[in-house]
């Protein structure tokens, strides 16, 4: 039985229509808004089609200023609060050569502590300086450190320090995982990735240790794993955090009480061809046994996914979309030390501005949605809670690191108003800006073809052609080198076959077979000039080395001589442009 059948229900049950509704659940209305959790592989009841009852309740947003349509939120009307704002580092200009990301803050021995992703960003093209410091550089680049700060007030910040090194291998980077305060010792998380994106074999959760004076590694926490918020207590005592593996799976990691790297992992959900989940994070409701999972949807439904778990994270309920707008970003749930829950995130659907907190009694259903910070791109925020005040750490244009301080005693003082709909309703939310991909390169079993045309450049010059990711990163590329060799690439994997004759002309076709525990399989046959050749049973070159685990959407030709007319289809007979 596979894990998709298991987790997931059919696509019509995640993303079917959302119903909205005014009422305000109170606490004892807990037990109506959740699901039952599926059974374990191998029982009956693991194989039921789920039922709207058995889905339950999607509304996690609601009130009578929430419009029918949650896309349709003015967010200029939404309530504002007098906070503090203070910027911990900024490398704004860097005209896109600098990455600043993924925040995270801990209070520990008397100080606030940071960390971030701190790299070399890939700058637009065609963009000035002054331009790209409200736009987002290609990040997740090799080379990737994690940089730390500390604070008395959380307002007044250290000069920005180096936390982790280079990275251990050429071609890797660090990515900031968050702190955790484990028996008398704040570790920080980084997991080590093979660069661009994480995705991809050597994915590893690594743990470095304060002393003291500095940072110093600590060692390996789970291999294959990038968790998304550090860990927190379950009702049991042990830890948990969400975690991710190189082929972008969703899962949890429990344990970390016998020692810092004691984990088993329980999955949540599969990223597959019918769903999308992504950057998943966890909490427990006042009942102190009822954890709710929400997850980002990269499969762009702009609406927060929830799933639930009532043993401790050992089995989830099927995901279901909520009414919860999302722009398809990270985001961060704290239940304040005054018993009600608050969520920080990018709830505008169209862009990652503002950001929002969200306010709820339950945590559950969300009543209340705050105006932190706009006019700009802001994203991928934290938020500790100290002194009866929230800290929140975010982003701006991923070049930024940034806190602003806002007290309870102010956000228990908001009031919303009777309505925040646009008089003008905007067009419904497209995805017209994501490209729909052709293969999911970690679907097992999958298969497309791409054929072409090939005039073999001159010795000295070189002429290929890639398929890339809906961003532009490059996954597969089929080329001729600087010899006259044909080459093909598989996500960092290269082949080299034969030499071929500088001016000849020749049709190909090209076979991706991709797998989820193997590596991908791409096999090349050149033709001649005038007919496409068929599927051989001996190709003219195979490279069955590399493993992407990545979504292929676009294409990119490089080389004014060599590569053209290149098509893409599911099988030879139905090639596509």
């Amino acid at each position: 039985m596979s894990l998709q059948r298991i987790l997931l229900p059919a696509l019509t049950t995640i993303i079917g229509a959302v119903p909205v509704a005014s009422a305000q659940p109170g606490d004892e209305a807990i037990g109506a808004c959740l699901p039952p959790v599926v059974s374990s592989p191998g029982t009956a009841e693991a194989d039921e089609q789920p039922t709207e009852s058995r889905i339950g309740e999607s509304v996690m947003l609601a009130g009578d200023w929430v419009p029918k349509d949650p896309h349709q939120i003015d967010y200029s009307r939404l309530p504002r609060v007098n906070l503090k704002h203070a910027v911990i580092s900024d490398v704004r200009d860097h005209a896109g050569t600098r990455v600043h990301q993924h925040a995270y803050l801990a209070h520990f021995d008397d100080r606030f502590w940071a960390m971030w992703s701190d790299g070399p960003g890939g700058p637009r093209t065609g963009v000035t300086a002054q331009q790209h410091r409200n736009l987002v550089p290609a990040h997740d680049l090799a080379n990737t450190r994690n940089s730390y700060a500390t604070s008395r007030d959380g307002l007044h910040w250290s000069k920005p320090s180096d936390l982790t090194g280079p990275p251990r291998k050429p071609g890797y980077g660090w990515i900031a995982r968050g702190l955790w305060k484990r028996e008398g010792d704040l570790l920080a998380l980084s997991s080590h990735f093979n660069a661009p994106g994480y995705a991809g074999k050597g994915l590893s959760l690594e743990a470095f240790r304060w002393d003291g004076m500095k940072w110093v590694a600590h060692g390996t926490v789970l291999d294959d794993s990038m968790n998304n918020f550090p860990p927190k207590r379950l009702p049991t005592g042990e830890w948990m955090m969400t975690r991710r593996d190189h082929q972008r799976q969703v899962s949890v990691m429990i344990g970390g009480t016998r020692s810092f790297n004691d984990w088993r992992v329980s999955p949540i959900a599969a990223y597959d061809g019918n769903g999308r989940p992504e950057e998943p994070y966890w909490y427990t409701l006042p009942d102190g046994k009822t954890i709710v999972g929400l997850i980002r949807d990269n499969g762009r439904s702009r609406y927060l996914l929830r799933t639930f778990s009532r043993d401790n994270g050992q089995t989830w309920s099927p995901i279901h979309r909520t009414n919860f707008p999302d722009a398809t970003s990270k985001f961060f749930v704290h239940r304040t030390s005054r018993g009600y829950y608050v969520m920080v995130s990018n709830s505008n659907p169209r862009r990652r501005d503002p950001l929002t907190l969200a306010i709820s009694q339950n945590g559950l259903v969300y009543h209340k949605l705050i105006w932190l910070v706009g006019g700009r791109h802001v994203d991928y925020p934290h938020i500790i809670e100290r002194g009866g005040s929230l800290l929140i750490a975010f982003s701006g244009a991923k070049q930024t690191m940034e806190v602003i301080k806002v007290s309870l005693d102010e956000l228990e003082q908001v009031t919303m108003p009777a309505s925040v709909e646009l008089k003008k309703h905007l067009p419904p939310v497209t995805t017209s800006n994501q490209p729909p991909h052709w293969i999911d390169l970690g679907d097992e079993g999958k298969t497309i073809y791409v054929a072409g045309q090939l005039v073999v450049p001159e010795t000295g010059q070189r002429s290929s052609f890639s398929l890339t990711t809906a961003v532009g990163e490059k996954r597969v590329t089929i080329g001729v080198d600087l010899k006259g060799r044909l080459y093909s690439a598989l996500y960092k994997e290269t082949v080299a076959g034969p030499t071929l004759t500088p001016g000849s002309s020749h049709k190909f076709l090209v076979r991706i077979n991709s797998h989820t525990d193997t590596p991908d399989e791409l096999t090349i046959q050149l033709g001649d000039a005038d007919e496409l050749p068929a599927e051989p049973d001996s190709w003219t070159l195979t490279n069955n080395k590399g493993s992407s685990a990545a979504n292929l959407s676009r294409m990119t030709i490089d080389g004014a001589v060599g590569f053209s007319n290149i098509s893409v289809g599911v099988t030879p007979d139905a090639l596509i442009r």
